[in-house]
């Protein structure tokens, strides 16, 4: 091979390896995700730029190349409000590219167009309001009209049985004694009554070993489910009767915003779950 030909393959290489780390440095997959608020209580009220869009959880698709605001207000009676804006902040990550030097000025340049050097982030904690038994929400505004308008619509809308991660052993019946195995995956069923069965199952390292816990029989509760809502039943432990508990988190009435299956699934109901009591004594 001639000396040209060395320095072109060279220089194809070195293109090749710095527009590989330019797009590396992006980590599109973890930070261009859909912007989720969960509003705690739950059945709070969500507003959206004014409008009310949902109750307790609600999501946008990632705004690409965009540097809209979003303000998003949680109501509920009896609690002082809170006002939340989700705006584009820098991306750490993007830091990442100091580690090249030399080539750092040509990847965050990259990084600018691909939309990744500023970006949207979802609120990590569920939006919390605080009591204020005075405050009463505003009903006779066309945005909830609207919204209640839609909730009474919802008939047969399928509704959402989750459970949380300490748990083997799944079992649902429906009223009219069909049986279904759903693993520990999101299940939509028509609204209606249930039993629901599951024990409580948990494996974590601590330290060098490995520890695993299962219950040695299951629990079996009931539950109603609505249209267009969500329940989670979170499994836990009971140390002290050595049995298996459980229990039932509702979104609530229906919900227009969750009518949609797709963002039915989305809803993430089991991390309203409350802490596992048991994990908290073995594993604090």
């Amino acid at each position: 091979m001639t000396t040209r030909l060395k320095n072109i393959a060279k220089l194809a290489l070195f293109t090749t390896t710095l527009l590989t780390i330019g797009c590396a440095s992006m980590f599109k997959t973890t930070t261009h995700v859909p912007i989720q608020v969960y509003a705690d209580p739950l059945e709070s009220s969500i507003y959206l730029d004014d409008e009310k869009v949902s109750e307790t959880f609600h999501q946008i698709e990632y705004p690409y190349k965009s540097d809209k605001k979003f303000t998003y207000r949680i109501e509920k009676d009896g609690f002082e409000p809170k006002t939340v804006i989700i705006e584009k902040k820098f991306n750490t990550y993007a830091y990442l590219n100091l580690l090249t030097f030399l080539f750092s000025p040509v990847l965050f340049l990259i990084d600018h167009a691909n939309d990744a050097l500023f970006i949207y982030k979802s609120p990590s904690e569920n939006i919390k309001l605080e009591v204020n038994e005075n405050y009463k929400e505003k009903t006779e505004t066309p945005t909830y009209k609207q919204f209640e308008l839609d909730r009474s619509k919802l008939k047969n809308t399928k509704g959402l049985i989750v459970f949380n991660g300490y748990v083997t052993e799944i079992l649902v019946t429906d009223g009219d004694g069909n049986k279904y195995d759903i693993k520990n995956t999101p299940f939509l069923f028509a609204p209606g009554n249930f039993e629901v069965q599951s024990k409580f199952y948990t494996s974590f390292k601590k330290g060098n070993y490995q520890h695993t816990y299962t219950a040695k029989t299951p629990i079996t509760s009931k539950l109603t489910l609505q249209p267009a809502s969500a329940i989670a039943v979170c499994t836990d432990f009971d140390s002290v009767k050595n049995t298996s508990t459980h229990t039932l988190i509702s979104s609530g009435k229906p919900n227009p915003y969750l009518s949609s299956e797709t963002t039915l699934k989305r809803f993430n109901m089991a991390r309203l779950c409350p802490k596992s009591i048991f994990m908290q004594k073995v594993n604090p």
